[in-house]
Formats: structure tokens, sequence, C-alpha cells
């Protein structure tokens, strides 16, 4: 509390310190805080008291104004004396402490009271603010906490729970009689004890071992959240096992973001398990059952109200389980669910069952008749008609649904280009299309009619692979499948085929696949072309990256021997001199000390251009500056810039670092080769757009026969492409050079 209440004090001192200046505003800004604030002048004449204090003091700011604070307000220190809280103060600029105030009506209260000294612009001190918090309220809720405490104690060892307290080092503080009981512990054994998993030989519902990450309280522990209802099984030195539900809180100060201790509370749930388990095995047996059924399965009470249903009974209904509770005759038609009540009746009449046939309309026209049977259930309260039906209507329509098949695969057979095949599972005979034999370039005696002959067909590499996702889908009972594959054409070559295939299933057993193969070679010879081309690009991106590096090598080994070894030799030249030439030889040193330090400035100059990080270091401008710099002095080229400061903020160190880099490459080609006297440098943003412009008034030359071949100008497009910007080369013999560069921003906060 104290923590927080110094930062509010240092806050608010900071904002006054800033504020003294615009009266107004300081006097708006006192009278919205919550606090009692007063004002006083360096001798604590009072000019100033906030709405809060006016309410506390119950008088109007303006009986206080212009008195002495003493005399205004009855108020005294509470744990030091005026004299002691003063000279803080005076000494420190700032006071912290806790004060007792009496009201109009004489009535006491408790502050944590916040003193500053507010200083002019000539360090003098100016004003005295006292910001005061009421604490009356936690005085009191410290003294109610100290009176439950006892209570709580009660209350922890009366309950039916286990309870423990664990500290940061998974031991354990304090323990109800109920946690010694579950643990198996004594109360003196219990205190202190480590969390011991191991010895426990603590399990998840699955049987898995739990390990100590993924204990509850380690868990609250390590990530300061509260964890509810985990089961965990502890074995002890009998082979039963013994299941708890846990729940864990963390507990922390309010000024620290880290757990002190977790609450754990756990009960026995062995016996609530055990039962569980008997119950969820029943169920699960029956919904298992029901679920795999053949038949509608429905269950109504003696009133005409839906209690179940299965799986089959909601498909079939175009209901679901928010059809349970409802009467018949709200989710059936109304000829239906009055046939339904009728014979729900009659059982219920003559308590035995009744077997009918009946028709169930679909929404979509389809009818479909149900061999039914209605019957008694057993049952508490009222009573139940169950009843269950089969769909018979196959057995009616078979004839019609396999010519009505047999038309549609014929106009299916005849449109399509794709090779149709049909498999009856049951005898292995295959039913292959003509256009089967065009693409394959088999004749029809030499195709046999058996799956066998297929497979055979198929590149070894890829046969294990299709007969396995075939097997897979079967018994998975997926319906469709589709699978790439080489077929060996009768000439010798294979070709690609995309096969895909439609699974029949009869009572969950699949007994015929029909599908349709197409010859994908084309396609396939298209991406085996896209591939190469990607691949012969790459390598000539490989290429380049290659040949840039050697010319950057080749590059500083030329300023190695033509700069910097030319200087060491002079150098070496003038020390030789020097040794054999006593008259001149402080000449001669001089002349080498001149030679050595051009040569390290010219190793300098080289490093700089080498080193990626030179831009992070000291800036893009300063980098830029230091390249015209170069330019004006070492080469006698008049340089123009225009650059936008504010630009340079904008862009990420990467983009800085790549605008650096071309600007480097460009302005080392127009030396090298532009002949200029003049070079321009800009650094622009149009729009969410960087533009980068460099160009000189030099030779120029023709960059249909130059710029693709040059190294530095891959690289620069290379650097451009990775940020997906442009660049465009205007230039043309005799008219100078222009490297024009845009870019999209990547906008820093």
């Amino acid at each position: 509390m104290s923590n927080s209440k110094a930062l509010v004090s240092k806050d608010m001192n900071d904002h006054l310190k800033v504020s003294y200046k615009a009266p107004y505003a300081l006097h708006s800004f006192l009278q919205q805080l919550p606090d009692a604030v007063i004002v006083t002048s360096p001798e604590f004449v009072i000019r100033s008291i906030n709405h809060a204090a006016e309410l506390f003091l119950e008088a109007p700011a303006s009986q206080f104004i212009g008195q002495l604070l003493n005399g205004a307000i009855n108020f005294s220190f509470r744990h030091e004396t005026q004299e002691e809280a003063m000279a803080k103060l005076f000494s420190e600029g700032i006071w912290n402490g806790e004060i007792v105030v009496h009201n109009k009506a004489a009535e006491a209260c408790i502050f944590y009271a916040n003193v500053s000294l507010l200083y002019d612009e000539s360090g003098n001190v100016n004003s005295i603010v006292f910001v005061n918090h009421n604490i009356n309220e936690e005085e009191k809720q410290l003294k109610l906490l100290n009176a439950s405490e006892n209570k709580y104690r009660i209350v922890v060892e009366s309950l039916t729970e286990g309870v423990i307290l664990i500290n940061p080092n998974g031991q354990i503080m304090t323990a109800n009689k109920e946690a010694s009981k579950i643990l198996r512990l004594s109360e003196e054994e219990i205190l202190n004890t480590p969390i011991d998993l191991e010895s426990w030989n603590a399990i998840h519902e699955n049987g898995d071992p739990f390990l100590p990450e993924d204990f509850p309280v380690m868990r609250s522990l390590r990530d300061h959240i509260a964890i509810n209802d985990v089961v965990m099984g502890l074995q002890f030195d009998d082979s039963n096992v013994t299941w708890i539900s846990i729940n864990t809180r963390p507990i922390k100060k309010i000024d620290q973001s880290f757990p002190d201790v977790v609450v754990a509370t756990f009960k026995d749930i062995t016996v609530e398990k055990q039962a569980a388990v008997q119950l969820r095995n029943t169920e699960l047996m029956f919904s298992s059952f029901m679920s795999n059924s053949p038949m509608l399965a429905s269950i109504y009470d003696e009133d005409g109200y839906f209690l179940y249903g299965n799986d089959l009974f909601y498909e079939l209904t175009e209901t679901d389980k928010a059809a349970i509770g409802l009467h018949v005759n709200q989710i059936t038609s109304p000829h239906l669910s009055q046939s339904i009540l009728t014979r729900n009746n009659q059982v219920l009449l003559t308590g035995q069952s009744l077997i009918t046939e009946d028709e169930l309309e679909l929404k979509d026209g389809t009818v479909l008749t149900f061999l039914s049977n209605f019957f008694p259930l057993p049952g508490n309260g009222k009573r139940l008609i169950g009843g269950h039906a089969i769909d018979i209507s196959n057995r009616k329509q078979d004839a019609q649904k396999i010519a009505t098949l047999h038309e549609r695969f014929t106009y299916v057979v005849n449109a399509t280009t794709d090779a149709i095949w049909d498999l009856d599972l049951r005898t292995g005979e295959v039913y292959r299309s003509d256009t089967f034999l065009k693409m394959s370039g088999y004749n029809i005696e030499e195709v046999r009619s058996n799956v066998d002959w297929w497979y055979e067909k198929i590149h070894p590499e890829d046969r294990q692979r299709v007969a396995q996702k075939i097997d897979n889908q079967m018994m998975s009972q997926n319906s469709n499948w589709e699978d790439e594959y080489r077929f060996l054409h009768s000439d010798g070559h294979y070709i690609h085929i995309l096969d895909r295939g439609f699974s029949i299933f009869e009572n969950d057993t699949p007994v015929r696949q029909v599908g349709s193969m197409t010859d994908i070679s084309s396609r396939k010879l298209l991406e085996e072309q896209l591939l190469a081309e990607q691949v012969q690009k790459q390598k000539l991106v490989n290429q380049a990256i290659i040949n840039a590096q050697e010319e950057e090598r080749n590059r500083i080994s030329g300023e190695l021997h033509d700069n910097v070894n030319q200087l060491l030799i002079s150098a070496k030249l003038h020390i030789s001199v020097a040794k054999k030439n006593k008259i001149n030889q402080d000449e001669m040193l001089d002349k080498a000390t001149e030679y050595l330090m051009s040569a390290v400035d010219e190793i300098r100059a080289l490093s700089k251009r080498m080193n990626s990080k030179v831009v992070t270091k000291i800036g893009l401008l300063e980098s830029i500056s230091d390249i015209i710099y170069n330019m004006e002095y070492l080469n006698q080229i008049d340089v123009q810039t225009e650059i936008d400061l504010q630009l340079i903020h904008r862009l990420t160190e990467e983009q800085q670092l790549m605008v650096f880099r071309i600007v480097q490459e460009q302005t080392s080609n127009i030396i090298k080769h532009a002949k200029c006297t003049q070079a321009n440098i800009m650094l622009i943003q149009r729009g969410n757009q960087a533009h980068l412009v460099v160009s000189d008034n030099g030779v120029g030359f023709d960059k249909e026969k130059q710029v693709l071949r040059s190294m530095g100008f891959i690289n620069i497009f290379n650097r451009v492409d990775a940020y997906n910007g442009k660049v465009e080369v205007v230039t043309s013999p005799g008219n100078g050079c222009a490297l024009v560069i845009g870019f999209p921003l990547s906008i820093v906060n």
C-alpha cells in the first residue's frame, strides 16, 4: 500500500512542478481528485482547498483560504512529531506519513498524507501541496481481518474438503484435519512436507503418472492462474486408488506480480467416480448400441411427449435432441402423430407389443416404408412406450433404383472424357468404359476384368501406397477417395493418372466402388517444366550472388593493392632513407608517418564501406554525408542533396541499410565511370512510398547493353525487390545517368 501511495504522490508532484505556471489548469486538476488536497504558501497560509477536502471538513473553501493551516484545521501527526515531519519535508522536498484530522463534528479520521514542495523557475519554494488519502476504512478492515482469522480457522477445520497452503518451494505450510486424513499423514507429518507425487503414485484418469509440472499447485505457482476440478488418483501402500478432485488458487499481495502461496482444496471422490464409471459404461453401451442400430428407436410417455430418439431417428425425421420434451404433434405431421398416439394408446390398453407397417414422408417428399414395433416399457412415474422401426423401402424399390442408376450411369459414361470404372467388391469383377482403352492403349482382349490386373499395371513405387489408401478408406467407412499414380501404358511408358473413387456400403460393409480415371500426364509435364525453370532461376540468382561476392573481394583487393599497399611501400622507403641519411632523418620520418596515417584512413574508409552496422551506429544521414565528403573532397564532384529527415525516421533499420548500400554502390559507379562534375542525391516521401534518386551529369551509357550485365545493378535490383520496390535507370550515352527507386514504407511506431 505504501509503495502505491508513494507512486501517486510522485506522479502528482511531477505534474504540479510542470503546472505551476498554469494556476487555472492546476486548480481544475485538483478539484477532480478524490483525495483531499490543500495548497498553502511556504508559510503554511492556505491558498486552495479542493472539493473532496470541503466535503470532509463540512465547510466551503472560502472559510479556510488565507488562514494558517494549524489554526484552521485540527490535525496531528500520528507516528512522529510535527518538527520531525517538517524537517524532513524541507530537507527532502517531500514527506509521507499518517495524520489524524478532526472534522467539524470533532470526529477523528486517519489520513495517509503526501506533502510536496513546489518550486518556481528560480528554484525557490512556491507552494506546499498536501494530498490526503482517507485510510479509516482500511484500518477498520485490518481489525476485522484479525477478528475473522480465528473464525476462518474454525471454518476450515470443519470443512469436509481437505485444505492446504503451499509455499513457492512446494512445501505444505498448513493443512486441516480432512487434508491429513485424505493424504494419510498425521497433522505433524504434513506440515513443511514437500509435495511428493512419486511417493503418492499420483496418476491421471487415463493411468498416466502425474508429472510435477502438471500438478495443479505447481501450475498455479508457475502460471499465476486458478485451476479447477482436476481429478487425480493417489495409490498408497494398498492396491486401491483414492480419487480426489483438486481446486487451486494463487494468492499474492497487491503490490506483487507473483503469488506468495497457493491454496489447494480437494475432496475424496472415489465412491462418486466408481459410480460415475459404472453409469458411464452403461450409458456408453446403450448409446453405442442404439447409435449403431440400423433401426429407428424412440420413446414416448403416455401423454404423447417425446423422450428419446437415436441418431438414425433424428436423421430420418430431420429433428434433433431439441425435440426432447415436445409433444408428438410438434415434431411430425398431423397424420403420423395421430397414428403414433393411437398405437401408443393401444399398447397401453393391451400391455402387448404392436407390429405395423408405416410410411414416413420426409421433408423433401421422399416416402420411406418401415416395419415398426411399439411396446410398453417399465419405469417410474408415467407409463412409457418404446418403438423401433427398420427401413424396408429398399425391398420394394430395388428394381426401380437399379434401373434409374443404370440409366444415369450410361449417360455419365457417354458424356465424360474420363475413364469410368465399376468394381463389385463381392466378386472382384471390374467394368471399364471404352475411354479407358483409349487412355491406356490396351485393346479389350488385353484388359482383364479383375482388380489384380489393374494393381499390376500401377508403378511399383506407387502400388503399395494406393492399395493402403483404399484399404484405409473402406475401414473408416469413408465414401470418397482420391489418389494420383503412374499407370503402365501399352507401349511401355507410364502415364500419370488422377483416380477418384466412391464406395457404396450395405449395412456398413463396402460392396461396390465406382470411379473415374483422368490422364494428367500433360499437367505433370508442365509442373516438372515449371519446377525446372524455378531451379534454373535459383541457380542464376545464386551465381549472381557468388559473382557479386567475388567482385567485392576483387574490389577490396584492388583497394588494398592500389592505395593501402602503395602508401605502406612509400612509408617503408622513407623510413629506409631516414636510416641512411641522418641529415634529413626527421623530414623522412614525418613523411613516412604521413603515409602511414593515410593508409590508416584508407583502411578505415574501406571498413566503413564494408560494415553492415555502420548505418545503425552512426545513422543514415551521417553515412550518406561521409560518402558525399569523399566525392567532393577526394574526387572533386559537386554533390547536391535533398533528404527528408522525417522520412529517415520512418524507415526500418533494414530499409535504411538498403538505401545506404544503394547510394554507396551507385556513387561508386559514378566515381569510377561517370566522368562527371556534378551529382544529386534525393530521398523524399510521396504518399506511402519512399523515393530515392541518385543522378549525375556524366557520360551516361547504353543501358540495354550494360545494365543487365552489371553486377552492381544486379545487387541494386535484388535489394529493392526484397522490399517490394521498383527500379528505373534513366540514361543514354552523353546524357548522364539517373537511378530512380521507389518502395513502400513500413511505418515504425
